[in-house]
């Protein structure tokens, strides 16, 4: 983030200004070994005008990993190893282009334990593959088992609960409107 945050000669302050996000939490993002959460990154793209798939090597890009110029992008390939949230889950996203787009589809993995509560700018549908998990929103725990899904509006706090040894698997699409 650091290096396309100074290609575009901007500080901390002005891409917190523009991602809703504080300067502090941009700061331990620049200097963590890990990724943040996938609707942070999803934003931090967004504002620095980068595809996200920029992120996650040191030439910019996987190899094969660029997006297509049509109106196509399809993807026969696993993306490596599920990155770490740091909030109780790991995702990986299913393509790395996602300027310009309102959807972003990812792969989760829910281990045993509960997620932080989740919130991001964007509806959200989940539908299980695998495991099962508890799903907290707005006082109530709806259980999900695999072809359970749900549709909401993840700017309110929502919780995933795996009370079972399974890592629970999850895709996730995320409609975001607000675009940068």
């Amino acid at each position: 983030m650091r290096r396309f945050r100074k290609e575009k000669g901007l500080t901390l302050q002005e891409v917190a200004d523009r991602c809703g996000l504080t300067k502090g939490y941009l700061s331990k993002i620049e200097r963590a070994a890990s990724y943040p959460p996938f609707p942070t990154l999803e934003t931090l793209a967004k504002v620095l005008g980068v595809e996200l798939g920029q992120f996650f090597s040191e030439e910019g890009w996987e190899e094969g990993g660029r997006p297509s110029a049509g109106n196509i992008e399809i993807s026969n390939r696993e993306f490596g190893k599920p990155i770490e949230s740091g909030e109780g889950y790991a995702y990986t996203p299913l393509f790395r282009s996602y300027k310009n787009k309102y959807m972003s589809p990812f792969h989760m993995e829910i281990p045993k334990g509960r997620t932080a509560a989740l919130s991001h700018d964007a509806e959200e549908f989940v539908y299980v593959l695998r495991g099962r998990v508890v799903l907290e929103y707005e006082g109530k725990s709806h259980v999900l088992e695999p072809g359970g899904c749900f549709y909401l509006d993840s700017r309110l706090p929502h919780v995933f609960v795996n009370k079972h040894d399974e890592t629970a698997e999850l895709l996730a699409v995320n409609f975001t409107y607000r675009r940068f």
